[in-house]
């Protein structure tokens, strides 16, 4: 029978495992399996740390650990070598979710990591990318350091009470102290681990045996992730959505250079290092470009992506020129909604119009390419959006959809922002997504969008008797203001058909200007001209 030390317990802090995190003393295995919790899930883990509500163990196991690029949720850490570091078998997604949030709440895209606390209600609260904050929001990260909370406080005293005061220093207090039992392992016997790992128990969504293996194993060998599969997971980790092979294959493609659309790629790669290398590299740019999609470009899923080819694209960008920032930025995001645009008109994107914006990317200057790139979307400022286009498998619809999903529409059950990641899960169906408000289709535009909401799953009322008795708020987040709510209220369906139509085109038109700066030019810098000159 092999031999183990008795496991020792320790207790960490909720800002322990944050600070570990960001040392790259705490390594969680890459690409093992994913975060897969949601808002929701992180919002009840906050509240139960709040209200001292036990969240289970944690199990880490001491090891050695190479120099690497740690990724957790939203964090990336240059971690040295090191010989004693600790990976987490069991508690990944508490870990992933308090690291991310304490650290980066309020920097972060992603809704499952912007946490933050209304000092009205001491309710924790999710807050979508481009969503701005009430002003009684406060950052939970701003909770981690005495000094942090002070300077946003000062920053704030002019509207703070006493109240505020005395909730945002209890929630710090309990945050901080909250005692999470963590049993340390030191063994080889992975076997003997695993029967540990069986006898835990386990709160959340618990990892099985064989993802117990798969993150040990990836984990201390540093494999990259080894096929298209795990490549496309890295956008569904981000919370995006899942990227199927054929494009996690253009991707790769794209990275490499050349056709993206060639056929014989047997002998792609010189070697199984070479394979890891550009695995790794595309798992990493791709990450880049997710953020860039969901931040800069206003699109917070891949299924409002109007046409997958952008991401390619972005990536052999990101890959000659690194990540965007500022004007550059600014020129990718108006790229890829003039070429979304173009693409409406044009009723589709060519192979050859593809291959040719792959082409223009290889240029010394990041400023040269973006705007070469650029000038082969048409400006087409005199866009309409056409509202009978519902079903997502259009871009137009995605369009449409986008130009609601701007207002931000909220839930009526809950008074919030709806989570992209949950919203759009691929479980989903359109008509899980949006809702018709008018049931009777002889009205003319009762097909179209002018006759849609966003309502996601599990209301048990229609989208009409939601919006009826739906807070004023919440029923002009929808698009409904007091005018066509007054025809929809008396049964003047078709009236109000009209009256919305042009609120709903007037929305989608306003937002694709706002992401297009039709007739804008990109005004090259002081800082790009010397540096071209020199």
């Amino acid at each position: 029978m092999p031999t183990l030390d008795r496991p020792r317990i320790e207790y960490r802090t909720p800002v322990d495992l944050a600070r570990e995190l960001e040392r790259g003393l705490l390594r969680i295995p890459p690409f093992q399996r994913g975060f897969k919790w949601e808002s929701t899930d992180v919002i009840a883990l906050f509240d139960s740390l709040l209200r001292g509500f036990p969240i289970g163990n944690l199990l880490l196991w001491r090891r050695p650990a190479p120099a690497a690029t740690v990724r957790v949720g939203p964090l990336q850490i240059e971690a040295g070598q090191m010989d004693s570091a600790y990976w987490v078998v069991d508690g990944q997604q508490r870990v992933t979710s308090l690291g991310g949030a304490l650290l980066l709440a309020d920097e972060s895209t992603d809704p499952r990591f912007r946490i933050f606390l209304d000092l009205d209600t001491s309710k924790f609260h999710s807050l979508g990318a481009r969503q701005q904050a009430p002003r009684h929001w406060l950052p939970v990260n701003r909770l981690v350091e005495t000094k942090a909370l002070f300077a946003w406080m000062r920053s704030n005293a002019e509207w703070l009470t006493d109240a505020h005061l005395e909730t945002a220093d209890a929630v710090a207090k309990a945050i901080r102290e909250y005692q999470i039992p963590t049993y340390i392992v030191d063994t080889g016997d992975e076997s003997a681990l695993r029967q540990i790992f069986d006898r835990l128990n386990n709160t959340g969504k618990p990892l099985t045996k064989a993802e117990v293996f798969h993150a040990l194993h990836s984990g201390l060998s540093g494999q990259a992730p080894s096929d298209l599969r795990s490549i496309g997971a890295v956008a569904a980790e981000a919370g995006f959505g899942s990227i199927d092979d054929r494009l996690a294959l253009r991707c790769v493609l794209a990275y490499r250079g050349g056709d993206l659309f060639r056929e014989n790629f047997h002998d792609e790669f010189a070697s199984s290092e070479d394979r890891q290398d550009t695995f790794r590299e595309v798992a990493t740019i791709l990450r880049v470009v997710v953020d860039f999609l969901r931040g800069e470009a206003g699109i917070p899923h891949l299924r409002l992506l109007p046409y997958s080819h952008v991401i390619p694209i972005l990536v052999r960008f990101v890959r000659v020129h690194g990540e965007p920032t500022d004007r550059l930025s600014r020129l990718l995001r108006r790229w890829v909604w003039r070429d979304a645009i173009g693409g409406l008109a044009a009723r589709g994107t060519s192979v050859a119009a593809v291959r040719q914006a792959i082409e223009v990317l290889d240029t010394d200057h990041a400023y040269d390419a973006a705007q070469t790139l650029l000038s082969l979307a048409e400006d087409r400022g005199d866009f309409r959006p056409d509202l009978s286009k519902v079903h997502l498998n259009h871009a137009a619809a995605k369009v449409n959809l986008l130009g609601l999903v701007s207002a931000s529409p909220l839930d009526p059950a809950t008074g919030m922002p709806f989570d992209p990641a949950v919203l759009f899960d691929a479980r989903n169906t359109t008509k899980d997504i949006i809702k018709e408000i008018v049931a009777d289709h002889s009205h003319p535009l009762a097909d179209g969008f002018a006759n849609r909401i966003v309502l996601g799953r599990g209301l048990n009322r229609t989208a009409r008797n939601v919006l009826l008795s739906a807070p004023d708020d919440v029923r002009e987040s929808h698009l409904v203001d007091d005018g066509t709510f007054a025809l929809l209220h008396g049964g003047h369906d078709e009236e109000f058909l009209h009256a919305r139509a042009v609120l709903v085109e007037r929305a989608i038109s306003r937002h694709v200007a706002a992401m297009a700066e039709w007739g804008a030019r990109g005004g090259r810098s002081i800082a790009d001209m010397i540096r071209k000159a020199a």
